[in-house]
C-alpha cells in the first residue's frame, strides 16, 4: 500500500494509555475506604471506561448509600492523583508508532482533551491529534482545522447548564473556563491542567466542554437535558464527562482527515474500546476493537484484537498487514 495514503487512528484510555497502572490503585483504595474489598485487578481492568452508573451497580448493587456519594469522591481524587504521578502508554507502543511513522504512515491520536493538553501528552509520539472529541485537529504541531461553538451555540449549552445547575469547563485553544465550578472542582482543574490554563471569561473561541454533576439523580437530569444534542462519555464515576457534539464528533474529524490527505477509507484503521469510538469505526475501513473493549464497539468492529496489555495493537498491525511480522 502507498506510504503517504494510509492513516491509523489510536483512542487514547484503554487503547494506547496505560490506565490501569493508576486505575486499579484508585479503584481499590476508593472502595476499601468505604469498607468495600474482595475484587481483583481483572475486574478493575474490566470497569475502565465504563458508565458510572455501570460501576455503582457492579461495586454496590442497588444499594443508593451515602457510601455511593463518598466513593464518587474517592475515585475521582485518587485516579487524578494517579494519572498526574504514573500515565504511561503501553511497552511497546513507541516502537511501535516509530515503525508507523519510518513506513510514511500518518498516525492520529482521538481524544476528548483539550488541545493543549493532549499536545503535551502525545504531541511527539504522533503526526496528529483529533482533540475535543473531534472540532479540533492538529497535524505537525499545528492547528489544521478547527470548529468553534457560534455565539447562538454557546448561549444556548449556557442556558442548558443553567437549567441543569450543573458546572463545566469551556475548551478553546490554550485555556480552559471554569463555570460554575464549587471550590473542589477548581482545584483538581488546576492540579490536571495548570493555573496558567484556566481563565473566567467565555471570550473568544470554545470548541468543546466538560460538565460536572453532583449525584446520579443530577448526571441523569443532565443526560435528560442534553439528550438532542451530545454524547455524553462520563468519566468512571469522578463527578465529570466530556461530550461529543451529535453534528460532529470524532466520525466527522475522520471524514475530513481523509477528504484533506486525499486517503481511501479502505486505507483508514481506527483502534478504540470505548461507547464514543462507534464514531470513528463508521469513517473508516478498518475498525479495530481491543479485546478489553466494551460489546456494543466489538459488534461494530471489522477485526477484534487482544486485550491492550497483550500487544493488542501490534498483533492487529500484523494481521492487517499494516507493519510486517518480525
Amino acid at each position: 500500500m502507498e506510504s503517504s495514503k494510509v492513516i491509523v487512528i489510536f483512542d487514547v484510555d484503554g487503547t494506547i494509555n496505560q490506565t490501569e497502572v493508576y486505575a486499579i490503585k484508585a479503584y481499590r483504595k476508593a472502595l476499601e475506604e468505604v469498607g468495600k474489598t474482595g475484587f481483583s485487578d481483572k475486574e478493575f481492568i474490566e470497569r475502565i471506561g465504563a458508565p458510572f452508573e455501570q460501576d455503582v451497580r457492579y461495586f454496590f448493587g442497588e444499594n443508593q448509600s451515602e457510601q455511593v456519594e463518598m466513593f464518587k469522591t474517592l475515585i475521582h481524587k485518587y485516579w487524578i492523583d494517579g494519572m498526574k504521578e504514573s500515565a504511561k502508554t503501553f511497552e511497546g507502543i513507541h516502537q511501535m508508532l516509530e515503525e508507523l511513522k519510518e513506513k510514511g504512515y500518518k498516525t492520529f491520536i482521538c481524544t476528548g482533551r483539550a488541545p493543549f493538553y493532549a499536545k503535551r501528552l502525545f504531541g511527539n509520539l504522533v503526526s496528529g491529534i483529533i482533540s475535543c472529541n473531534g472540532r479540533y485537529i492538529l497535524y505537525e504541531g499545528k492547528k489544521l482545522y478547527s470548529r468553534a461553538f457560534t455565539k447562538e451555540q454557546l448561549d444556548y449549552y449556557v442556558h442548558k447548564l443553567d437549567q441543569g445547575k450543573l458546572g463545566a469547563m469551556f475548551v478553546s485553544d490554550d485555556k480552559a473556563l471554569k463555570y460554575h465550578l464549587d471550590q473542589k472542582q477548581e482545584v483538581d482543574l488546576e492540579k490536571e491542567y495548570g493555573i496558567e490554563h484556566l481563565v473566567d471569561s467565555l471570550e473568544g473561541d470554545f470548541y468543546t466542554f466538560d460538565m460536572f454533576y453532583q449525584s446520579q439523580e443530577h448526571y441523569q437530569t443532565m443526560v435528560e437535558i442534553f439528550k438532542e444534542d451530545l454524547i455524553i462519555n462520563d468519566h468512571g464515576g469522578m463527578g465529570s464527562c466530556d461530550c461529543s457534539t451529535i453534528e460532529f464528533d470524532k466520525g466527522s474529524a475522520i471524514a475530513y482527515l481523509l477528504d484533506y490527505f486525499h486517503i481511501d477509507k479502505d486505507n483508514a484503521y481506527a483502534f478504540g474500546d470505548g461507547y464514543n469510538d462507534q464514531a470513528m469505526f463508521r469513517e473508516v475501513g478498518h475498525g479495530i476493537a481491543m479485546g478489553n473493549a466494551v460489546d456494543v464497539l466489538k459488534e461494530k468492529a471489522t477485526y477484534i484484537t487482544d486485550n491492550f496489555d497483550q500487544e493488542g495493537i501490534l498483533k492487529a498491525l500484523y494481521h492487517e498487514k499494516v507493519l510486517d511480522e518480525k
